[in-house]
């Protein structure tokens, strides 16, 4: 009895004290873990004095060693109830703790005394059995060893008491800790009872290897209740290891089941029977296997159907489908944190969003006085564990960790929130929020199973955050855009591929008067006929339309506006449609018209000034030599001087009068395709050879490989003469003219002749001379009839030119310094013709 006892009980031993010392590693500073330490060293007491007392051949040693095993027994019912108020008074300290069990010391210590007396234990004897030859230990008892079993009974009972009493007033990490506690003193009994039973059926000194390893089980469960950092609930440690147990036992009966089947079927014709059997009997459990997992965790959950916590499948299943089928992010928020609490049953819930550099409380359910108006910084210590370590983090676990600065700030940082446990919501690697509940109202704990699921459920609301943020940009947008759309005061059109309207804004309502409504029903064809032509031929050749001027004739009356047009583009590049942005310029167009009167009517003033002027001076000649002529009749001088002077004066003022019908009433131009390179040719070979008398360098620069238009040529010509002549004048003798002809693009700057095939590119050209410049103040005059600033001329050149360009839809531009030169920018529509051009 005693050898086959020693081995097992060293075993035992040496794992008993590991186990201690780990435990207590594992947060030295705590009183739960100190207690188990003692209670290892008072197991270890127990089974070393067993050890040493079966294996002894000492009468004396084997009395001692009875004695010692004796007091560390009921010891070690002492040390289970300093270890139960090291777990309900923690924050009372060892003061407490001894303070409140006087009793249990002074008990304890009185049985301990009463063993080391003859009293308790008289003799021990040590007979050998003289079949197996092995000796055993008999103890011969003293009348104390009454009171020893009364209070051993007594204590063992009142400490039962004790732990389901506190276990009923205690909540969270202390409930589970006791229940571990209890469950292990039920299979340190329950594996006592089973082995008395079989010591019915088996010869118990078979059985005496087992005794030391029930202390052992007792003490594993105990350690998992008190050191392991995720505790789970009891309820659900039991349904697992009574699933676990069942499996074994089964697959170990049906392997031994087949073995003995088939061994006992292929003995007679086979020599290997044995290992064929075994090979057999792995197989089938190796089949087996799967099922009955199945079928021992269902019937342990129907056992232990009371102790079922959190439905994690059904949980998780009703919070996809809200995740999935929510849009804006407070009904989500709403309606996971209700699924939450009906899951969980949290005394109170937050969940914070990040928001630049901090997360603030987007969502509250319960008892939310601590943290309303309480925001997360994001570089304190909570935020930063959780997006470093991506696990929950628990309160009751930070207080079975080893106290280090950042668990002492996370703890009193969860203290502060009232919260029990923080789960990050983590999407794409980035901490996006933070979800802190508070104790639960049953006073369960947040075992493994519940922060596996909020930790499944935190991944999917991540998902659904972004999705719900997305979606509440996008209705925001879209309400921008419209509210933008609506108060634009310009008409906005859009089109699909195929032509159909998805786009009409109020000012186009305007515009058009159309109605949005019938207008977003129906096609571009439905349109006024100018602005259906801009955005059909857009979306027929794939090319911007830019400043078209278009006259719609309404029943209110004619509208004038600029239409602007360009397509779209997909993402893969695939045309989506056309837009067109249309302004309203009827108020600009009248606006110019009464610029235009207004200019009229100054220049009038001006024109009238002048003539008076330029007719005056010829008549007061004509006047003087008429008073004259009655008394110098008979000079003959007189009479030929008189004769030349009025012929002259005559055709000064002819010439004064055709200069200003030709400015106030310009002849209509008769617009023909022409090449003006050809006309600017022409004009040059008329001037050259006053150029080359004046010695003045010319320069032609034709960069524009287009140049036709459509103009008058014989008044284009007459432009261009007057400025090459001007040119002239302002440089007297020697410098240098140069003529430079370009194409840019059309713009703001120039009207448009009106016509089909009129371009949306730009004639330039430039007429540069060296001369003496325009003074800085004069050239917004230049064009003003009768200025000049010549000692000859009558100033009506330039606003004849200025006529006849404008007539050609044209523009014309001046830049100028004195000492330095001027620049006359002319600027005419050019037209690519289909057919070629003939030259003039």
């Amino acid at each position: 009895m005693t050898q086959s006892f020693v081995s097992p009980s060293l075993v035992a031993l040496g794992v008993q004290l590991t186990l201690g010392v780990l435990v207590f590693l594992a947060n030295p500073r705590r009183e739960s873990n100190q207690c188990f330490l003692l209670l290892s060293i008072a197991i270890g007491a127990w089974l070393a004095t067993l050890h040493y007392g079966l294996s002894t051949t000492s009468v004396a040693i084997a009395e001692f060693c009875v004695r010692q095993a004796s007091g560390a027994g009921v010891t070690i019912l002492c040390i289970l109830n300093l270890l139960r108020l090291s777990i309900t008074k923690r924050e009372g300290g060892w003061r407490e703790i001894i303070g409140r069990s006087l009793f249990w010391l002074l008990g304890t210590a009185g049985i301990v005394c009463l063993c080391q007396t003859s009293l308790f234990l008289r003799s021990v004897s040590l007979p050998a059995n003289t079949l197996t030859g092995i000796t055993s230990l008999v103890p011969h008892y003293g009348s104390g060893i009454v009171i020893y079993i009364a209070y051993f009974l007594g204590a063992t009972g009142l400490l039962f008491f004790n732990y389901l009493k506190a276990l009923k007033q205690s909540t969270s990490t202390a409930r589970a800790e006791l229940s571990f506690i209890l469950v292990g003193e039920a299979i340190g009994l329950g594996l006592l009872l089973i082995a008395f039973g079989v010591g019915f059926v088996i010869d118990r000194t078979r059985l005496i290897w087992i005794a030391p390893f029930r202390i052992v089980f007792f003490s594993l469960v105990i350690a998992y209740g008190i050191a392991t950092r995720k505790i789970m609930e009891v309820g659900f440690f039991l349904r697992r290891a009574v699933s676990y147990a069942l499996l074994v036992l089964y697959l170990a009966s049906l392997y031994t089941f087949v073995w003995w089947l088939f061994t006992s079927a292929l003995r007679p014709i086979s020599s290997n029977a044995g290992s064929m059997g075994s090979f057999i009997a792995a197989i089938v459990v190796a089949f087996a296997m799967a099922p009955a997992r199945g079928v021992s965790q269902t019937f342990a959950d129907k056992l232990f159907v009371g102790t079922r916590g959190l439905d994690f499948r059904k949980t998780v299943s009703k919070a996809t489908t809200i995740l999935q089928s929510v849009t804006t992010l407070p009904e989500l928020l709403r309606r996971f944190g209700t699924t939450i609490t009906e899951a969980l049953g949290p005394e109170s819930l937050t969940v914070y969003l990040a928001a630049r550099d901090e997360l603030r409380p987007e969502y509250s359910l319960g008892d939310t006085s601590v943290q309303s108006g309480v925001t997360l910084a994001r570089d304190e210590m909570l935020v930063r564990w959780l997006e470093r370590d991506r696990q929950p983090v628990v309160l009751d676990e930070l207080t079975r960790r080893r106290e280090t600065l950042e668990t002492v700030a996370i703890r009193e940082r969860l203290q502060a929130l009232n919260a029990a446990a923080a789960i990050g919501i983590l999407s794409r690697e980035q901490l996006i929020g933070v979800m802190v509940i508070g104790p639960r109202i049953s006073g369960r704990i947040y075992g493994n199973v519940e922060q596996n699921a909020l930790q499944v459920l935190c991944g999917q609301l991540a998902v659904a955050i972004q999705n719900a943020k997305l979606f509440t940009e996008v209705q925001n947008a879209r309400i921008y855009n419209e509210t933008l759309l609506q108060n634009l005061t310009t008409g906005v059109v859009a089109a699909d591929a195929d032509g159909q309207i998805i786009v009409f804004n109020h000012e186009a309502e305007e515009i058009t008067g159309l109605s949005a409504t019938s207008a977003v029903r129906g096609t571009v064809r439905e349109l006024p006929g100018p602005l259906r032509e801009v955005i059909e031929n857009t979306l027929t050749s794939r090319e911007r339309r830019e400043n078209c001027e278009v006259t719609l004739r309404l029943a209110s009356g004619s509208v004038f506006a600029r239409a602007s047009s360009s397509i779209f583009h997909g993402q893969d590049g695939q045309l989506l449609g056309a837009l067109m942005v249309v302004t309203d310029i009827t108020a600009l167009k009248r606006l110019e018209q009464q610029i235009r009167r207004s200019d009229r009517l100054a220049s009038l003033g001006t024109l009238s000034a002048g003539m008076a002027h330029e007719i005056k001076n010829p008549l007061v000649s004509i006047k003087t030599f008429s008073q004259l002529l009655p008394d110098r009749y008979d000079d003959s001088d007189f009479r030929e001087t008189f004769s030349t002077l009025i012929v002259h004066e005559i055709d000064r003022i002819d010439s004064l009068v055709n200069q200003l019908l030709r400015f106030a009433r310009p002849a209509k131009p008769l617009l023909q395709p022409m090449h003006v390179h050809e006309v600017l040719e022409k004009t040059i070979l008329l001037v050259q050879h006053r150029l080359y008398q004046r010695e003045i360098k010319l320069t032609r620069v034709w960069d524009a490989d287009v140049d036709t238009i459509r103009a008058d040529a014989d008044q284009i010509e007459q432009v261009f003469l007057n400025f090459f002549l001007n040119a002239m004048d302002a440089m007297k003798n020697g410098g240098e003219l140069t003529v430079r002809t370009s194409i840019v693009a059309a713009d703001a700057v120039v009207s448009h002749l009106a016509g089909e095939d009129a371009s949306d590119e730009i004639l330039q050209i430039c007429v540069c001379d060296t001369g003496e410049g325009i003074r800085f103040e004069d050239i917004p005059h230049v064009f003003d009839p009768f200025f000049t600033t010549k000692d000859y001329g009558t100033g009506l050149g330039l606003s004849v030119v200025h006529g006849i360009i404008q007539e050609h839809g044209g523009q014309i531009d001046v830049e100028s310094e004195l000492a330095k030169g001027t620049v006359f920018h002319i600027y005419l529509p050019l037209v690519r013709f289909k057919e070629e051009v003939a030259a003039a």
